[in-house]
């Protein structure tokens, strides 16, 4: 699984309830996107022309989602595209597949599918793989951009997932404590947090990391300053 937080996603609704809800939706997972509420808006925008991903609805006012379909992929070959519709018939599909659409799902959309749909279009786009590790969760193996590698202990592999996989990579101290089932109603737990916060910390180190790259949020818990994509 990617990273949300390190994939570059935009949101495309026009009708402001859904807009606010899948944007709501999406941050809850971890995700960082910005949203627009026409074709017009996001073609004017820097960030949604260098996305990863884009989510487009169909029926949009002025351009609809099908001219900015083909628009984005004009200005950036490697962009992903969902297209969110109410239209099913095999014509409006074809339509969409020919100006560049990836994916094509019919509204209403649960966040859990689009989340799903977003996730498979990742491994498929070879753009996205820009993280500064690569986590290969069932061996524990840790790799950076050059190459380089360690091996996680499985207590060290969970603590990285569970602060790259929150939203904005940011971990409160008992969420973290109560995942790694340490217990909450000792004196000694958020030593013992910051433990093992300190072993992971300087293994990321080992790979070219900064010693900033988990850094302590005082009275609220830890922060993870770069990108991991968990394989």
């Amino acid at each position: 699984m990617f990273a949300r937080s390190s994939i570059k996603l935009i949101l495309v609704e026009d009708n402001d309830v859904l807009r606010e809800m899948l944007v709501d939706s999406l941050e809850s997972l971890g995700y960082s996107l910005v949203a627009y509420d026409s074709a017009e808006s996001a073609l004017a925008s820097p960030e949604a022309q260098a996305c990863d991903v884009a989510v487009l609805d169909v029926n949009l006012p002025g351009e609809d989602g099908l001219y900015l379909a083909q628009q984005l992929r004009y200005k950036n070959a490697g962009v992903g595209v969902i297209l969110l519709t109410v239209r099913n018939q095999l014509a409006d599909k074809l339509a969409g597949y020919e100006v560049g659409a990836d994916m094509y799902l019919p509204k209403p959309v649960t966040p859990e599918e689009l989340d799903a749909t977003i996730q498979a279009l990742c491994r498929r786009l070879p753009g996205v793989l820009r993280a500064d590790l690569i986590l290969h969760y069932p061996t524990h193996q840790l790799l950076n951009a050059e190459g380089l590698n360690l091996l996680l202990s499985p207590e060290d592999a969970r603590l990285l997932v569970l602060l790259a996989q929150a939203p904005q990579a940011r971990q409160e101290f008992w969420e973290l404590a109560e995942h790694l089932e340490l217990d909450l109603d000792s004196d000694t737990f958020r030593a013992n947090l910051e433990k093992r916060i300190s072993r992971l910390r300087r293994k990321l180190t080992q790979l070219g990391q900064p010693a900033t790259v988990i850094k302590a949020l005082r009275g609220y818990g830890y922060q993870l300053n770069c990108t991991v994509n968990i394989q």
